[in-house]
């Protein structure tokens, strides 16, 4: 599911800003983008991430403020005196014209340093990770909102699968009973009553009834159904559960449709078939 998170914490006399943002993904995929300074702890912001969040693709984004530092920078003279050396010894061994200036030295690493009021060994990631912790809680409330709405349009969709099973149910059953008389007339049109015989023909009546008759399959279905929507009130993930439950609810109503062949019923099938593909794509965002 979507969201955003922001929060801003106060580190080494910066200020930093921490944005999580998360759309739709059916797995965990993490990106992050961090001042270079703190590359290393890349890690940590992974392992953190995973503790609160489980699926979708995730970005994380730290900017730090330097304003209070920049009164304090300064040139790095012994890395700038160890980079003119270096390209004069290039120079020399490859016979290179022209002159050594200050832009060839400008852009490179380390020339310039900063004199804040940092210490560079302090360690940063416990006022970062709180930071980070804070961001990923605000996003997973804007998530907690959009799973509430979702639920809501879930539960609907259900209640429309439990009156469609419903009603095939009570078809079937009907069918039943008019194939059955369908059966004893047909019987009867072919050959004379006096040589009919009853007992194999109430074997035919009961493995016609056994083929047709769908209430295991309702009777099931109902109860994927229901579990399925105590796996969506409950406090713990879900997200695998409902979707293992769907492949058996498919299941289940191809077997109904496969069974009835009957025109009528074959709609409903369809209809619900189609709910259960709705739900389908809904549920690959859910934890």
């Amino acid at each position: 599911m979507t969201g955003y998170g922001k929060a801003e914490v106060q580190i080494q006399g910066s200020t930093c800003t921490i944005e999580a943002r998360c759309v739709n993904g059916r797995y965990l995929e993490l990106s992050s983008k961090l001042p270079r300074e703190w590359s290393d702890k890349e890690a940590q912001i992974r392992e953190t991430v995973r503790e609160h969040v489980t699926r979708g693709s995730l970005s994380i984004t730290i900017r730090k403020s330097d304003a209070a530092q920049l009164l304090d920078i300064g040139p790095n003279l012994n890395v700038a005196s160890a980079y003119v050396q270096a390209l004069s010894s290039i120079q020399r061994e490859l016979s290179l014209p022209g002159d050594i200036r200050i832009e060839h030295i400008a852009m490179l690493p380390g020339l310039f340093q900063t004199d804040g009021p940092e210490e560079p060994d302090a360690d940063v990631w416990p006022d970062l990770q709180a930071g980070l912790i804070e961001a990923l809680h605000a996003l997973n409330a804007m998530r907690n909102k959009e799973g509430a709405e979702l639920a809501r349009d879930l539960d609907e969709r259900l209640t429309l699968m439990l009156d469609n099973v419903a009603v095939v149910e009570h078809m079937s059953l009907a069918r039943i009973e008019h194939e059955r008389v369908r059966l004893r007339e047909r019987v009867r049109q072919l050959v004379d009553d006096a040589v009919v015989d009853e007992q194999r023909l109430q074997l035919e009546i009961i493995l016609l009834s056994e083929k047709l008759d769908v209430t295991e399959e309702c009777v099931r279905l109902r109860s994927h159904i229901k579990h399925f929507r105590q796996y969506m009130s409950a406090d713990e993930k879900a997200g695998r559960k409902l979707n293992f439950l769907l492949q058996e609810m498919n299941r289940e109503i191809n077997t109904i449709g496969s069974k009835c062949n009957h025109a009528e019923i074959a709609v409903i099938v369809v209809g619900v078939k189609e709910e259960l593909e709705r739900i389908r794509e809904q549920v690959q965002n859910v934890e």
